[in-house]
């Protein structure tokens, strides 16, 4: 029988959601990336202002995202409100707390003359909220009850990692595009690459130990299995987003040793892209995966026939295998 037949999996959320998700990812932690490199340089390196400047607009664009599924503007602001028992309540503040650091950040960096302790301290803050959301991205998921395999804190851990990758190559591209040549352009872009591929890795092993988990609870395996099979995660996100632009951090970090050497800024400007389609992909992969459990009583499958927004699902029973 087709599952999507008889509505066990979730079809609530889709590309948009996805695109909210990404955007929300790649703005905050393309700023904590940014935002640490200007701290710890003591100013605003280059790497800092295309990090403010990716910030906020990348979050203003997923919100947009986030209005168009909700449809109606008025939704959004009633989404503030329970704040005590509503997530989807937290990360409203959360996400708006950090837009406003985000921006007052950049304008006073760009267009007047403040700096020292208390642009440091704006930073700091900003940092904060920008983990924070990082990490409700995945919590958002989290708290949807109704699908085993979004409620496992594995989740808001690979989101986070991912929106560190993701901020990562869009700094990694903004320096490609807008950071000149030469030889300080060159070693920039190689200290990048060698920091792409610790934060690969760690998404490996993220999304590998999310899957693992996953794959041995029974509620979330089909999910595990449904994700697995599918083309858009296994060759886009797996292969193309996240192996191929390993092996390409790995060639310029290792196999150029001329910093200037020809190819070097496209190759860079590829793995990069690729890194940031992978990581929309996954986020679309692991939302329209999420599936109702199944349950197994005296050899019959047994199958909640709702979405999970009603609040009021029926049960559809299977012949048994």
């Amino acid at each position: 029988m087709d599952p999507n037949v008889n509505g066990q999996l979730q079809r609530d959320w889709g590309w948009l959601i996805a695109a909210y998700l990404f955007l929300g990812g790649v703005g905050a932690g393309a700023y904590t990336i940014g935002a640490i490199n200007g701290l710890a340089a003591g100013g605003a390196d280059f790497s800092t202002r295309v990090g403010l400047w990716v910030g906020f607009p990348a979050l203003l664009i997923g919100t947009l995202c986030l209005l168009l599924d909700l449809g109606s503007p008025v939704k959004a602001v009633l989404a503030g409100v329970k704040l005590k028992t509503s997530w989807i309540a937290r990360g409203f503040w959360i996400i708006s707390a950090f837009m406003a650091l985000s921006l007052l950040h950049l304008v006073l960096l760009e267009y007047t003359a403040v700096r020292g302790a208390v642009l440091a301290a704006i930073a700091v803050a900003g940092i904060v909220f920008a983990v924070g959301t990082m990490a409700y991205t995945g919590i958002l998921l989290g708290a949807a009850k109704g699908i085993p395999f979004w409620r496992t804190g594995a989740v808001p851990v690979v989101f986070v990692v991912s929106a560190l990758v993701t901020g990562h190559f869009t700094l990694l591209l903004g320096i490609v595009l807008f950071g000149g040549r030469g030889m300080a352009a060159a070693d920039a872009l190689e200290l990048m690459t060698a920091e792409a591929v610790a934060l690969v890795v760690g998404e490996v092993l993220a999304i590998s130990f999310f899957l693992q988990a996953a794959f041995k609870q029974p509620d979330s395996r089909e999910s595990a299995e449904r994700i697995l099979r599918r083309t858009s995660f296994v060759v886009g996100y797996a292969v193309l987003g996240l192996l191929v632009p390993l092996v390409l951090m790995l060639v310029l970090r290792y196999g150029l040793e001329d910093a200037a050497a020809r190819g070097y800024r496209g190759t860079a400007a590829l793995g990069a892209v690729l890194g940031l389609v992978g990581g929309l992909l996954l986020r679309h992969a692991v939302l329209v995966c999420g599936t109702l459990p199944t349950w197994n009583i005296a050899g019959f499958q047994f199958r909640r026939i709702a979405r999970p927004k009603e609040p009021k699902p029926g049960i559809g029973l299977l012949p048994p295998r």
